[in-house]
C-alpha cells in the first residue's frame, strides 16, 4: 500500500511540473510575440529616422558608388570639349591649340615622372596608355575640322559599343543584348548622318577617334588595377607627356609641309610675338588641358580601379547627350526629326 502510494505521489508531482510548465509556456509566449513586435516597431522608427541626406551618402557611399558618380561627372565634361574645340579651331591653328593644352596638362606632372624614371614597369605603362589617347585626341582634332560638334559627340557613343567588343575578342563572353546594341548604334548612327550637314570624311575620323578611346579604356582598367596608387601620379604624367610630344610632332610635320610664311619663326618680330600671345585663346587651352585632360584622366583611372571598362563605357554613353545639348546652345547646331531619332536610337 506504501509503495502504491508514493508511485500515485510522484504521479502527481509530475502531472503539477507538467501544468507548471506549460503555464510558464503559455504566459511568456505572447510577451515575446509582443516584444517581438515592439522591436519591429522600434526599428521601423529608427530606420525611418535614420535615413541619412543625399550628400551623406554620396560622401559615405562604397568605392564603386563613388567611381561611378566620378565617372558621370567626367562624361559632362568631356562632352563640353567637343564645342569648345569647334569653336577653337575657327580662330586659331588646331596644331598650334593642340601643342599649348597639352603642354599645359603634362607641366604639373613632370616632377611626378621624374621622381619614378627608373621605374620601368610604371614608364612602360605610361608611355602605352599615351599613345592610345594621344591618337583618340588625334583623330578627334582632325575629324572636327569638317565635321558638326553635335554628330562628332554621338559618333564618339562607338566606345561604348567598340569596349566590350573588345573585351571579348580577348576572352570575355560577349551577350546577346551587345549585339542588339550594335545593330540599333548602326542605324542610328546611319539615321544620324542623313540629318544635318552631309556626310564627311570628319566622321571616319571621328570613328577611328572612338576606336582609340576605347582601348585607351580596356588598358587603363587593367593597368590601374595592377599598379599601386603612390604610381598613379606617374602613369598620368608618362601618358600626358607623350600626347604633349605627339602633339608637338603634329605641329612641326604640318608647319614642314605648310605654305604658310607666318610659320617660319625667322619672320615673328616682338609685335607679331606679343599680338599672338594677346590673341590666342588661353582659357579654352587651359581649360581643355589641365581641367578636362590631366585631372579628367586621374579622376578616370582613379575610378576604374573600382568600375569596369564596360560599365565606364556604358557611363560614357551619356557623353553625346551633353555634347548635343553644348552644340545646340553654343553653337547653334540644329537636327531634323530624322536625325534626332537616329540620335535616340544610338543611346
Amino acid at each position: 500500500m506504501l509503495k502504491k502510494k508514493l508511485i500515485q505521489d510522484g504521479k502527481s508531482i509530475n502531472s503539477d511540473v507538467s501544468l507548471l510548465k506549460d503555464d510558464i509556456f503559455l504566459n511568456t509566449e505572447p510577451a515575446t510575440a509582443k516584444g517581438t513586435k515592439n522591436e519591429i516597431r522600434s526599428n521601423r522608427k529608427k530606420s525611418f529616422f535614420s535615413k541619412r541626406p543625399l550628400w551623406r551618402r554620396i560622401l559615405f557611399a562604397s568605392k564603386k558608388v563613388k567611381g561611378i558618380i566620378l565617372l558621370n561627372v567626367i562624361a559632362l565634361v568631356y562632352a563640353s570639349n567637343i564645342p569648345v574645340l569647334k569653336e577653337v579651331e575657327a580662330v586659331t591653328d588646331p596644331a598650334v591649340f593642340t601643342v599649348v593644352r597639352f603642354a599645359s596638362s603634362a607641366i604639373p606632372f613632370i616632377p611626378f615622372v621624374l621622381r619614378a624614371r627608373d621605374d620601368v614597369q610604371t614608364r612602360t605603362a605610361g608611355l602605352e596608355l599615351g599613345v592610345w589617347v594621344s591618337l583618340g585626341y588625334l583623330m578627334q582634332a582632325i575629324g572636327l575640322l569638317t565635321s558638326d560638334a553635335g554628330r562628332a559627340s554621338f559618333i564618339s557613343l562607338f566606345t561604348v559599343i567598340i569596349v566590350p567588343l573588345l573585351d571579348g575578342l580577348l576572352g570575355a563572353t560577349i551577350p546577346a543584348h551587345t549585339w542588339f546594341g550594335v545593330t540599333m548604334s548602326v542605324l542610328g548612327v546611319t539615321m544620324l548622318e542623313s540629318s544635318g550637314s552631309p556626310p564627311c570624311v570628319g566622321d571616319l575620323w571621328n570613328f577611328f577617334s572612338a576606336v582609340f578611346f576605347g582601348i585607351h579604356m580596356l588598358r587603363t582598367e587593367h593597368i590601374s588595377r595592377n599598379t599601386k596608387k603612390e604610381n598613379v601620379f606617374a602613369i598620368l604624367g608618362y601618358e600626358v607627356c607623350i600626347v604633349a610630344i605627339f602633339s608637338i610632332i603634329w605641329y612641326l610635320i604640318g608647319g614642314w609641309f605648310s605654305s604658310d610664311p607666318g610659320w617660319d619663326p625667322g619672320s615673328w618680330t616682338w609685335t607679331l610675338s606679343w599680338d599672338w600671345i594677346l590673341e590666342f585663346p588661353w582659357i579654352p587651352a587651359l581649360y581643355t588641358g589641365i581641367f578636362s585632360t590631366g585631372l579628367c584622366l586621374w579622376a578616370e583611372m582613379a575610378a576604374m580601379r573600382d568600375v569596369s571598362a564596360t560599365e565606364t563605357a556604358i557611363i560614357y554613353g551619356l557623353e553625346p547627350l551633353w555634347g548635343a545639348g553644348f552644340a545646340w546652345f553654343l553653337l547653334g547646331e540644329r537636327w531634323g526629326v530624322i536625325g534626332w531619332i537616329g540620335a535616340a536610337l544610338v543611346l
